[in-house]
């Protein structure tokens, strides 16, 4: 029976923040200030990266450069493998860039995955603005993707989260199970949320088909949700 995977790219797939990354390299002064401002809580991450988006001074082929060297983790593509072998529908699901993910991505050899996340614009031949295709009003977190409301989407199928950080928080609640690394996982132990932790992409290939068996049954799920 099929399941989805929902899984983060910043942190998780990625081994950086790409977006912290582009920014630290190709913005002008002043996203230090507005990341400052998302930390105390004053404003969402979806207002913090468009506002940070924007002061990016960059062509594109200088974006493209800053791009070439993320690096991921080198187990996703054989976990990516495996997982499809199971009967996985994988999506990036993620607050990060689109054009980034995909391309970060597509120099590892993956393709054809489908990313929902910030959608990148050129403005002008420097200039940039995100556009939030699957933001919702009401996320907990104000996100530009709201994780939550994307498995919520999901709504006939069990639903497995990848993820490491605040951006997974509140779609760590709207899933069947989490696979957790770093404050994501402190987050679910704190909470009692059902999850398995892992450090590297190598270690959930290794378990997968023990992970999924600890996925409900479909019909236990519907009836849960009745």
């Amino acid at each position: 029976m099929g399941f989805d995977i929902l899984c983060d790219f910043d942190g998780t797939i990625s081994r950086s923040d790409v977006t912290d990354l582009l920014l630290e390299r190709l913005a002008v002064p002043g996203w230090e200030a507005v990341e400052a401002s998302w930390e105390r809580g004053e404003i969402g991450s979806r207002e913090c990266m468009a506002r940070q988006v924007a002061l990016i001074d960059a062509s594109a082929e200088e974006l493209d450069a800053v791009l070439e060297e993320v690096e991921i983790d080198p187990g996703f593509p054989a976990f990516l493998g495996a997982a499809l072998m199971l009967g996985a529908r994988v999506s990036v699901v993620s607050d990060g860039i689109d054009y980034a993910i995909r391309r970060v991505l597509a120099r590892h050899g993956v393709r054809g995955l489908p990313v929902l996340a910030n959608r990148l614009v050129a403005t002008g031949e420097r200039s940039y603005r995100l556009e939030h295709p699957h933001a919702e009003a009401g996320c907990a977190s104000g996100a530009g993707t709201c994780k939550c409301a994307v498995a919520s989407h999901q709504a006939t199928s069990r639903r497995i989260l990848i993820g490491d950080g605040r951006s997974d928080f509140c779609g760590s609640g709207a899933v069947e199970l989490v696979l957790a690394k770093g404050a994501l996982a402190a987050h679910c132990e704190d909470l009692g949320r059902r999850h398995v932790a892992f450090a590297s992409f190598d270690e959930l290939t290794a378990q997968l088909a023990q992970i999924v068996d600890l996925l409900p049954p479909l019909e236990r799920r519907a009836t849960e949700a009745a």
